[in-house]
Protein backbone atom coordinates (compact mmCIF):
# COMPACT_ATOMS: atom_id res chain seq x y z
CA UNK A 1 0.00 0.00 0.00
CA UNK A 2 1.02 3.67 -0.33
CA UNK A 3 1.48 5.03 3.14
CA UNK A 4 0.02 8.42 4.04
CA UNK A 5 2.16 11.14 5.54
CA UNK A 6 4.54 9.74 8.16
CA UNK A 7 5.42 11.40 11.46
CA UNK A 8 8.18 10.75 13.99
CA UNK A 9 6.90 9.86 17.44
CA UNK A 10 8.27 9.40 20.98
CA UNK A 11 8.18 6.04 22.73
CA UNK A 12 4.59 5.25 23.76
CA UNK A 13 5.75 3.58 27.00
CA UNK A 14 8.23 6.08 28.45
CA UNK A 15 7.92 9.08 26.07
CA UNK A 16 11.64 9.02 25.28
CA UNK A 17 12.94 10.44 22.00
CA UNK A 18 16.18 8.45 22.18
CA UNK A 19 16.26 5.24 20.15
CA UNK A 20 18.44 2.99 17.97
CA UNK A 21 17.53 1.80 14.48
CA UNK A 22 17.54 -2.01 14.57
CA UNK A 23 16.07 -2.55 11.08
CA UNK A 24 16.24 0.20 8.46
CA UNK A 25 13.45 1.03 6.03
CA UNK A 26 15.53 -0.51 3.24
CA UNK A 27 15.93 -3.75 5.21
CA UNK A 28 12.18 -3.79 5.84
CA UNK A 29 11.60 -3.68 2.06
CA UNK A 30 14.06 -6.54 1.52
CA UNK A 31 12.44 -8.64 4.25
CA UNK A 32 8.97 -8.01 2.84
CA UNK A 33 10.01 -9.15 -0.63
CA UNK A 34 11.67 -12.25 0.85
CA UNK A 35 8.44 -13.00 2.75
CA UNK A 36 6.35 -12.79 -0.43
CA UNK A 37 8.68 -15.19 -2.25
CA UNK A 38 8.78 -17.49 0.81
CA UNK A 39 5.01 -17.92 0.95
CA UNK A 40 4.43 -18.03 -2.82
CA UNK A 41 6.75 -21.04 -2.98
CA UNK A 42 4.73 -22.74 -0.25
CA UNK A 43 1.31 -22.19 -1.84
CA UNK A 44 -0.11 -24.69 -4.31
CA UNK A 45 -0.04 -23.58 -7.98
CA UNK A 46 -3.00 -21.45 -8.99
CA UNK A 47 -3.55 -19.90 -5.55
CA UNK A 48 -5.05 -16.40 -5.91
CA UNK A 49 -3.20 -13.29 -4.70
CA UNK A 50 -5.62 -13.12 -1.75
CA UNK A 51 -3.90 -16.22 -0.34
CA UNK A 52 -1.07 -13.93 0.78
CA UNK A 53 -3.40 -11.97 3.10
CA UNK A 54 -2.14 -12.24 6.69
CA UNK A 55 0.88 -14.13 5.32
CA UNK A 56 2.76 -11.43 3.42
CA UNK A 57 0.12 -8.71 2.92
CA UNK A 58 -0.66 -6.66 6.01
CA UNK A 59 -2.11 -3.28 6.94
CA UNK A 60 1.24 -2.03 8.27
CA UNK A 61 3.20 -2.84 5.11
CA UNK A 62 4.86 0.50 4.30
CA UNK A 63 8.67 0.69 4.59
CA UNK A 64 9.91 2.58 7.64
CA UNK A 65 12.64 2.19 10.24
CA UNK A 66 12.09 -0.22 13.12
CA UNK A 67 13.65 1.26 16.26
CA UNK A 68 14.27 0.30 19.88
CA UNK A 69 13.85 2.80 22.72
CA UNK A 70 17.12 3.31 24.60
CA UNK A 71 15.23 4.02 27.83
CA UNK A 72 12.76 1.11 28.10
CA UNK A 73 13.53 -1.17 25.13
CA UNK A 74 10.18 -0.87 23.31
CA UNK A 75 10.45 -1.85 19.62
CA UNK A 76 8.27 0.21 17.29
CA UNK A 77 7.82 1.65 13.79
CA UNK A 78 9.16 5.17 13.53
CA UNK A 79 8.17 7.23 11.60
CA UNK A 80 4.59 6.06 11.07
CA UNK A 81 1.22 7.42 9.85
CA UNK A 82 -0.91 9.57 12.15
CA UNK A 83 -3.26 7.75 14.58
CA UNK A 84 -6.29 8.88 12.55
CA UNK A 85 -4.77 7.53 9.33
CA UNK A 86 -4.03 4.21 11.03
CA UNK A 87 -7.62 3.92 12.25
CA UNK A 88 -8.86 4.53 8.70
CA UNK A 89 -6.57 1.77 7.38
CA UNK A 90 -8.10 -0.80 9.70
CA UNK A 91 -11.64 0.39 9.13
CA UNK A 92 -11.18 -0.06 5.37
CA UNK A 93 -9.35 -3.43 5.41
CA UNK A 94 -10.74 -5.83 2.80
CA UNK A 95 -10.32 -9.59 2.56
CA UNK A 96 -11.25 -12.39 0.21
CA UNK A 97 -14.21 -14.30 1.77
CA UNK A 98 -12.49 -17.66 1.33
CA UNK A 99 -9.42 -16.34 3.14
CA UNK A 100 -11.57 -15.18 6.06
CA UNK A 101 -13.05 -18.67 6.33
CA UNK A 102 -9.56 -20.20 6.34
CA UNK A 103 -8.40 -17.76 9.02
CA UNK A 104 -11.56 -18.54 11.03
CA UNK A 105 -10.54 -22.21 11.31
CA UNK A 106 -7.03 -21.40 12.56
CA UNK A 107 -8.33 -18.70 14.95
CA UNK A 108 -10.81 -21.06 16.64
CA UNK A 109 -7.99 -23.60 16.96
CA UNK A 110 -5.74 -20.93 18.51
CA UNK A 111 -8.20 -19.49 21.02
CA UNK A 112 -9.77 -22.61 22.51
CA UNK A 113 -6.78 -23.29 24.81
CA UNK A 114 -6.52 -19.58 25.65
CA UNK A 115 -10.17 -19.52 26.71
CA UNK A 116 -9.45 -22.58 28.86
CA UNK A 117 -6.59 -20.69 30.52
CA UNK A 118 -8.83 -17.70 31.24
CA UNK A 119 -11.46 -20.03 32.67
CA UNK A 120 -9.16 -20.49 35.69
CA UNK A 121 -10.24 -17.00 36.77
CA UNK A 122 -13.51 -16.48 34.87
CA UNK A 123 -16.36 -18.91 35.71
CA UNK A 124 -19.36 -19.55 33.44
CA UNK A 125 -21.64 -16.53 33.26
CA UNK A 126 -18.76 -14.04 33.29
CA UNK A 127 -18.99 -10.94 31.11
CA UNK A 128 -16.08 -10.89 28.63
CA UNK A 129 -15.19 -8.26 26.02
CA UNK A 130 -12.74 -8.79 23.18
CA UNK A 131 -11.04 -5.83 21.49
CA UNK A 132 -10.09 -6.57 17.88
CA UNK A 133 -12.47 -9.47 17.30
CA UNK A 134 -11.31 -9.95 13.68
CA UNK A 135 -13.12 -13.11 12.44
CA UNK A 136 -14.54 -14.09 15.85
CA UNK A 137 -12.38 -17.07 16.83
CA UNK A 138 -12.16 -16.03 20.48
CA UNK A 139 -15.84 -15.09 20.60
CA UNK A 140 -16.60 -18.68 19.59
CA UNK A 141 -14.18 -20.10 22.16
CA UNK A 142 -15.59 -17.86 24.89
CA UNK A 143 -19.15 -18.95 24.21
CA UNK A 144 -17.92 -22.51 24.70
CA UNK A 145 -16.92 -21.54 28.25
CA UNK A 146 -20.39 -20.20 28.98
CA UNK A 147 -19.35 -16.53 29.00
CA UNK A 148 -21.45 -13.58 27.82
CA UNK A 149 -19.28 -12.38 24.91
CA UNK A 150 -19.08 -8.92 23.32
CA UNK A 151 -16.70 -8.01 20.51
CA UNK A 152 -15.48 -4.67 19.21
CA UNK A 153 -13.51 -4.07 16.00
CA UNK A 154 -13.02 -1.04 13.71
CA UNK A 155 -13.08 -3.16 10.53
CA UNK A 156 -16.31 -3.04 8.56
CA UNK A 157 -15.76 -6.27 6.66
CA UNK A 158 -14.57 -8.41 9.59
CA UNK A 159 -17.33 -7.06 11.85
CA UNK A 160 -19.90 -8.12 9.25
CA UNK A 161 -18.20 -11.55 9.04
CA UNK A 162 -18.54 -11.96 12.84
CA UNK A 163 -22.17 -10.94 12.75
CA UNK A 164 -22.73 -13.53 10.03
CA UNK A 165 -21.40 -16.13 12.48
CA UNK A 166 -23.91 -14.93 15.06
CA UNK A 167 -21.56 -12.96 17.35
CA UNK A 168 -22.39 -9.51 18.80
CA UNK A 169 -19.72 -7.08 17.57
CA UNK A 170 -19.65 -3.30 17.85
CA UNK A 171 -17.83 -1.56 15.02
CA UNK A 172 -15.43 0.94 16.57
CA UNK A 173 -13.02 1.08 19.51
CA UNK A 174 -13.26 0.10 23.16
CA UNK A 175 -13.85 3.74 24.05
CA UNK A 176 -17.05 3.58 21.95
CA UNK A 177 -18.65 0.84 24.07
CA UNK A 178 -21.42 2.13 26.30
CA UNK A 179 -21.05 -0.35 29.15
CA UNK A 180 -21.44 0.35 32.86
CA UNK A 181 -18.26 1.09 34.78
CA UNK A 182 -16.87 -2.04 36.47
CA UNK A 183 -19.37 -4.33 34.71
CA UNK A 184 -16.84 -6.52 32.83
CA UNK A 185 -15.15 -9.57 34.38
CA UNK A 186 -12.60 -10.23 31.65
CA UNK A 187 -11.21 -8.25 28.74
CA UNK A 188 -9.03 -9.71 25.98
CA UNK A 189 -6.93 -7.87 23.40
CA UNK A 190 -5.44 -10.63 21.27
CA UNK A 191 -3.19 -9.72 18.30
CA UNK A 192 -4.45 -6.12 18.44
CA UNK A 193 -2.79 -4.25 21.30
CA UNK A 194 0.42 -3.88 19.26
CA UNK A 195 -1.60 -2.17 16.48
CA UNK A 196 -3.14 0.51 18.70
CA UNK A 197 -1.23 3.73 17.94
CA UNK A 198 -2.01 5.38 21.28
CA UNK A 199 -2.53 2.74 24.01
CA UNK A 200 -3.34 5.16 26.86
CA UNK A 201 -7.00 5.87 25.93
CA UNK A 202 -7.60 2.13 25.46
CA UNK A 203 -6.02 1.25 28.81
CA UNK A 204 -8.03 3.98 30.54
CA UNK A 205 -11.19 2.41 29.07
CA UNK A 206 -10.03 -1.06 30.16
CA UNK A 207 -9.59 0.14 33.73
CA UNK A 208 -13.00 1.84 33.68
CA UNK A 209 -14.85 -1.23 32.40
CA UNK A 210 -13.10 -4.01 34.34
CA UNK A 211 -14.27 -4.74 37.86
CA UNK A 212 -11.61 -4.79 40.62
CA UNK A 213 -9.97 -8.21 40.36
CA UNK A 214 -10.99 -8.48 36.71
CA UNK A 215 -8.57 -10.07 34.24
CA UNK A 216 -6.94 -8.41 31.23
CA UNK A 217 -5.43 -10.80 28.63
CA UNK A 218 -3.03 -9.50 25.99
CA UNK A 219 -1.33 -11.24 23.08
CA UNK A 220 1.53 -9.32 21.47
CA UNK A 221 4.47 -9.90 19.12
CA UNK A 222 7.64 -10.01 21.19
CA UNK A 223 9.86 -7.02 20.39
CA UNK A 224 12.84 -8.72 22.04
CA UNK A 225 12.40 -11.72 19.73
CA UNK A 226 12.29 -9.51 16.62
CA UNK A 227 15.41 -7.65 17.76
CA UNK A 228 17.24 -10.91 18.51
CA UNK A 229 16.24 -12.38 15.13
CA UNK A 230 17.24 -9.26 13.18
CA UNK A 231 20.63 -9.11 14.89
CA UNK A 232 21.04 -12.82 14.16
CA UNK A 233 20.33 -12.23 10.45
CA UNK A 234 22.99 -9.48 10.39
CA UNK A 235 25.60 -11.69 12.09
CA UNK A 236 24.92 -14.75 9.93
CA UNK A 237 25.07 -12.70 6.72
CA UNK A 238 28.55 -11.59 7.73
CA UNK A 239 29.77 -15.11 8.51
CA UNK A 240 31.66 -17.58 6.38
CA UNK A 241 31.65 -21.34 6.78
CA UNK A 242 29.10 -23.80 8.17
CA UNK A 243 27.40 -21.43 10.63
CA UNK A 244 26.01 -19.40 7.74
CA UNK A 245 23.70 -22.37 7.01
CA UNK A 246 21.72 -21.35 10.11
CA UNK A 247 20.44 -18.30 8.22
CA UNK A 248 17.77 -20.32 6.36
CA UNK A 249 16.17 -21.84 9.50
CA UNK A 250 16.22 -18.44 11.24
CA UNK A 251 14.47 -16.74 8.32
CA UNK A 252 11.94 -19.60 8.17
CA UNK A 253 11.22 -19.30 11.90
CA UNK A 254 10.62 -15.56 11.60
CA UNK A 255 8.53 -15.94 8.43
CA UNK A 256 6.17 -18.53 9.93
CA UNK A 257 5.68 -16.26 12.97
CA UNK A 258 5.05 -13.02 11.02
CA UNK A 259 8.14 -11.33 12.43
CA UNK A 260 9.88 -10.56 9.14
CA UNK A 261 9.59 -6.87 8.19
CA UNK A 262 7.63 -6.33 11.43
CA UNK A 263 4.02 -5.64 10.27
CA UNK A 264 3.11 -4.08 13.64
CA UNK A 265 3.24 -0.68 15.30
CA UNK A 266 4.79 -1.93 18.55
CA UNK A 267 6.74 -4.96 19.71
CA UNK A 268 6.19 -5.17 23.46
CA UNK A 269 8.20 -7.28 25.90
CA UNK A 270 7.44 -8.42 29.44
CA UNK A 271 9.20 -5.41 30.95
CA UNK A 272 7.59 -2.82 28.65
CA UNK A 273 4.12 -4.30 29.25
CA UNK A 274 4.71 -4.27 33.01
CA UNK A 275 5.87 -0.65 32.92
CA UNK A 276 2.93 0.51 30.82
CA UNK A 277 0.19 -1.42 32.62
CA UNK A 278 1.46 -0.56 36.10
CA UNK A 279 0.43 3.05 35.42
CA UNK A 280 -3.18 1.87 35.16
CA UNK A 281 -3.19 -0.27 38.27
CA UNK A 282 -2.61 -3.69 36.71
CA UNK A 283 -0.43 -6.42 38.19
CA UNK A 284 0.99 -9.20 36.04
CA UNK A 285 -0.26 -12.66 36.93
CA UNK A 286 1.22 -14.87 34.21
CA UNK A 287 3.25 -14.84 30.98
CA UNK A 288 2.99 -17.67 28.45
CA UNK A 289 5.50 -17.92 25.55
CA UNK A 290 3.80 -18.77 22.25
CA UNK A 291 4.05 -18.83 18.46
CA UNK A 292 1.79 -17.40 15.76
CA UNK A 293 -1.47 -19.17 14.93
CA UNK A 294 -1.35 -21.73 12.13
CA UNK A 295 -0.94 -20.18 8.67
CA UNK A 296 -1.17 -23.41 6.65
CA UNK A 297 -4.51 -24.23 5.04
CA UNK A 298 -5.81 -26.15 2.03
CA UNK A 299 -3.76 -23.90 -0.28
CA UNK A 300 -0.48 -24.80 1.42
CA UNK A 301 1.78 -27.51 0.01
CA UNK A 302 2.04 -30.51 2.33
CA UNK A 303 5.80 -30.20 2.85
CA UNK A 304 5.35 -26.52 3.80
CA UNK A 305 2.65 -27.38 6.36
CA UNK A 306 5.09 -29.86 7.88
CA UNK A 307 7.83 -27.23 7.88
CA UNK A 308 5.55 -24.86 9.79
CA UNK A 309 4.61 -27.48 12.38
CA UNK A 310 8.24 -28.49 12.96
CA UNK A 311 9.49 -24.88 13.16
CA UNK A 312 6.84 -23.83 15.67
CA UNK A 313 7.16 -26.98 17.78
CA UNK A 314 10.91 -26.44 18.13
CA UNK A 315 10.37 -22.78 18.91
CA UNK A 316 7.82 -23.52 21.65
CA UNK A 317 10.14 -26.05 23.32
CA UNK A 318 13.10 -23.66 23.44
CA UNK A 319 10.91 -20.72 24.52
CA UNK A 320 9.42 -22.69 27.42
CA UNK A 321 12.90 -23.72 28.56
CA UNK A 322 13.88 -20.04 28.50
CA UNK A 323 10.79 -19.19 30.53
CA UNK A 324 12.04 -21.41 33.39
CA UNK A 325 14.40 -18.54 34.24
CA UNK A 326 12.00 -15.79 35.39
CA UNK A 327 14.75 -13.16 35.33
CA UNK A 328 15.93 -13.95 31.81
CA UNK A 329 14.71 -12.55 28.47
CA UNK A 330 12.24 -14.49 26.32
CA UNK A 331 14.12 -13.87 23.08
CA UNK A 332 13.06 -17.20 21.55
CA UNK A 333 9.34 -16.60 22.05
CA UNK A 334 7.93 -14.85 18.94
CA UNK A 335 4.63 -14.10 20.72
CA UNK A 336 3.66 -13.49 24.33
CA UNK A 337 0.36 -14.15 26.09
CA UNK A 338 0.21 -11.89 29.13
CA UNK A 339 -2.43 -12.00 31.88
CA UNK A 340 -2.92 -9.07 34.26
CA UNK A 341 -5.33 -8.44 37.13
CA UNK A 342 -6.86 -5.09 38.00
CA UNK A 343 -5.82 -4.14 41.51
Amino acid sequence: MSAPRLECIPCTVCNSLSFDIICSAREVEVQQEFLRIFHRRRLIPGSPPSALEERADFTQDYPTDIVACRECGLVFRNPRPTPEAIRRMYAQDQYDPSRLEAVWDSQVELYRPKAQTLARWLPPGSSVVEVGSFVGGFLKAGQGQGWAMQGVDPGEEVSAFCEGKGFPVTRGTLEDLSLTEGSVDGLAIWNTFDQIPEPDPTLAAVRRLLRPGGVLALRVPNGESFRWGTEGIHRLHAMRGPFRALLGPLLSLMAWNNLLFFPYLHGYSVRTLDRLLCRYGFRRRWIVPDTLCRLSDDRTKSWAAGEERLSKAATRIVARVQALNPAGPLTFSPWLDAYYVRR
